[in-house]
């Protein structure tokens, strides 16, 4: 099945890189984008795909440019983004010209996330549970976040559970599966685990997480490599 891609169109640049890595933090590869006929012109290309489109790109006409989008590709949803400003006559009629949901600008990220994660599962359950499971380029690791757990390649080509992972562990091996060969800087993975709340936590801590989930990977646990200065990176043997 093709790879779910996300666009985020928007000219409010804060937003829009925000959201990017709240998106690039899933998994899902996120596209950029402020002009209608390059994202009509993009989505044409892809068989699913999710766009997040600010009222003000899809101006002057947004009813034409919604349809417009919409035409391009029949697996992929819009969902406008509204500010206060908007107003409900044109929320509904944007609705009315194909837009799959509105949300208000000013969206909580968590709740934001969910509702997306809440729309594939309705459109598309079956790439939607794709997307929960990760693999390592080699395909020796893999997690499902959906139910939090986690295998290594065993003999015969059996998975076998890894024994013990704690929430922040599994955290920080689905990070490195989503973004394998990436150097990630320990500030970065401070951020994306922990949050709002990473500047209660000491920077050391992160080393310690690592060398036990090493352990616990066993002989994959290599995999996992120091970046001495920087961070870690999840590199084939």
């Amino acid at each position: 099945m093709s790879q779910l891609v996300f666009w985020i169109a928007s000219a409010d640049g804060v937003r829009s890189r925000r959201w990017e890595t709240l998106m690039t933090r899933e998994g899902f590869p996120v596209a950029m984008t402020a002009d209608v006929s390059a994202l009509a012109a993009d989505v044409s290309q892809q068989r699913f795909g999710l766009v997040l489109a600010d009222w003000d790109v899809l101006k002057p006409r947004p009813e034409e440019a919604l349809r417009r989008i919409k035409g391009a590709s029949s697996g992929v949803s819009v969902i406008l983004i509204a500010g206060s400003e908007t107003g409900p006559d044109k929320v509904i009629a944007a609705l009315e010209a194909g837009c799959d949901d509105s949300f208000p600008d000013d969206i909580d990220d968590r709740l934001l996330l969910a509702k997306v994660k809440a729309h594939l599962r309705r459109i598309l359950p079956s790439l939607a549970s794709a997307l929960d499971i990760l693999k390592s380029p080699g395909g020796e690791v893999k997690v499902d976040r959906s139910k939090l757990e986690a295998w290594v390649k065993g003999t015969r080509t059996r998975w076998v559970a890894v024994p013990g992972l704690t929430r922040t562990e599994f955290e920080f091996l689905a990070l490195f599966l989503q973004q394998p060969g990436k150097v990630l800087e320990r500030g970065y993975i401070l951020d994306t685990v922990w949050k709002g709340q990473s500047a209660e936590v000491q920077p050391g801590t992160v080393d310690k997480h690592v060398e036990s989930l090493r352990r616990k990977l066993g002989r994959f646990g290599p995999m996992i490599r120091t970046v001495y200065g920087v961070g870690y990176a999840l590199r084939e043997s």
